[in-house]
């Protein structure tokens, strides 16, 4: 069986606390619009005049170099590796022509996503701002935007457009005005034809190959019916879906996505997207499998802990996204659970051998969330002996609810593996596996896999080659 050269990223971010809007009342409209030498203009416009202001996604310094700004009584800079606005006097309005930027960022959105048919989506999450008294304010930031408690304005963003607009799955003719509300949402301008399901709206871009495009909103019809099944419920909210297309230049395949509270966007671009293939349409599914499932885990309103603790929610998703496909393929998935399970075993060993898991954010091998969570995922399982990975979760999320916080944390994640029967032992296993320095990760990840029941089987060099994976449609 042959596979891709694949290259993909998951965003997976901390979310931007929600400003409250009084009666819909908010403290700041952005108004965003297209110029005719192909800049965009973005103009702010406050309730009470502001001192300083620091953009709420600031992680890269792209505006350093694509926002222009046309207001003379304010200056604009990189402050604590934050983009800063600062007034010469408190103001109320302050504008910028800006490049788009449809590059991917790392461990972010990216700001405008081209469709290959004309289309265009915006992030509006990159206009959030945070206020601040002051210059000196900002200066004394020292863990960065999330250690201080001050919460971005309310937000509406405006756009006017000749083509239709899309947001949270509803068509607006002419004109829009939205609240940016946490991470924000995507906005869609353009033609591409919107197709209605029960479960989620689909924006599919008209410039897919045809073999990918005329099968692709069914296959999520499927993706969704097998989730809701599984998890046992059906979404709250009806679900976005956005695929665009970055042609088919480049080796192999490349994709970037994410979950965006009830919206999944995915840009696809590669050569080996130009003719069917059984492997690149696998691994769209399960990409698609994987954020959707974060949909349903986010379902109750519950928060996820980034950063140390990203594995818990990444993993999980991995590993029911990888279930959910194999379960369609003919040979219930046993070559492909293979391949990829053989190769998220060396990634983690080799995460691993550098230091514990909490700490790979702080070496970019952000990856690791995804290979090593997803082998604790399937111990878990194999631990709890009367509990498939998705009653688990559910009690998770049961648990996180009757908080006061709701994030899913791994103090959380500990304590309901206690509750559901798992032993000192076994959660003392895990807990190694996230927080020390192992002397050999590769024993200490097959001793994990053996005492939850995985049965791991390895080749004369080494390699895994197969697990007993559960079979969650069966149960």
């Amino acid at each position: 069986m042959r596979y891709l050269v694949l290259f993909f990223s998951l965003v997976s971010l901390l979310a931007i606390p929600a400003a409250a809007a009084q009666s819909g009342k908010a403290d700041a409209l952005v108004s965003v619009a297209p110029q005719e030498d192909g800049n965009w203009h973005v103009a702010y416009t406050f309730e009470e005049p502001q001192t300083a202001l620091v953009f709420a996604r600031s992680d890269n310094n792209y505006r350093s170099a694509t926002w222009q700004l046309e207001t003379e009584e304010a200056r604009f800079g990189r402050v604590n590796d934050l983009d800063v606005i600062v007034f010469d006097d408190p103001a109320k309005e302050v504008s910028f022509s800006i490049v788009p930027v449809t590059s991917t960022l790392v461990a972010d959105y990216t700001p405008f996503i081209p469709f290959g048919d004309g289309g265009l989506a915006i992030y509006e999450g990159q206009f959030a701002l945070v206020p601040f008294e002051s210059l000196e304010a900002v200066e004394e930031i020292e863990d960065g935007l999330p250690s201080v408690a001050t919460e971005p304005l309310a937000m509406r963003i405006a756009i006017s457009a000749d083509t239709p607009i899309i947001v949270d799955g509803q068509p607006v003719e002419g004109n829009l005005q939205h609240e940016i509300a946490g991470d924000g949402t995507y906005i869609y301008l353009g033609d591409s034809e919107v197709e209605q399901f029960d479960s989620f709206t689909a924006i599919l871009d008209a410039s897919l190959p045809a073999w990918l495009g005329d099968r692709f909103a069914g296959d999520l019809q499927g993706i969704f019916a097998g989730l809701e099944a599984l998890w046992g419920f059906e979404l709250s909210e009806q679900a976005t879906v956005f695929l665009a297309s970055r042609g088919l230049t480049g080796k192999g395949m490349s994709n970037t996505g994410g979950a965006l509270d009830n919206l999944l966007m995915m840009e696809v671009s590669g050569e080996a997207l130009a003719e069917p293939d059984p492997n690149t349409l696998f691994y769209l599914q399960w990409f698609f499998a994987h954020e959707a499932v974060h949909l349903f885990q986010t379902d109750k309103d519950v928060t996820f802990a980034s950063g140390e603790d990203a594995w818990i929610h990444e993993g999980a998703a991995n590993t029911m996204a990888y279930n959910l496909i194999a379960a369609g393929l003919p040979d219930g998935g046993e070559k492909f659970l293979s391949s990829v399970y053989a190769s998220a075993f060396e990634e983690c060993v080799a995460a691993l051998e550098a230091g514990p898991l909490e700490t790979v954010g702080e070496r970019e091998a952000f990856s690791a969330n995804y290979a090593c969570g997803d082998l604790i995922a399937l111990a878990t399982d194999g631990y709890l002996k009367r509990k498939t990975l998705y009653q688990f979760w559910d009690r998770l999320i049961l648990n996180a609810v009757s908080m006061d916080d709701t994030e899913i944390n791994r103090t959380l994640y500990f304590t309901t593996m206690q509750l559901l029967g798992a032993t000192r032992a076994e959660r003392t296993r895990i807990r190694d596996i996230v927080e020390e320095d192992l002397d050999d990760p590769r024993e200490a990840l097959t001793e994990l896999l053996k005492t939850a029941g995985l049965n791991p089987q390895f080749d004369a060099d080494g390699t895994l080659v197969k697990l007993d994976w559960p079979d969650y449609a069966a149960e």
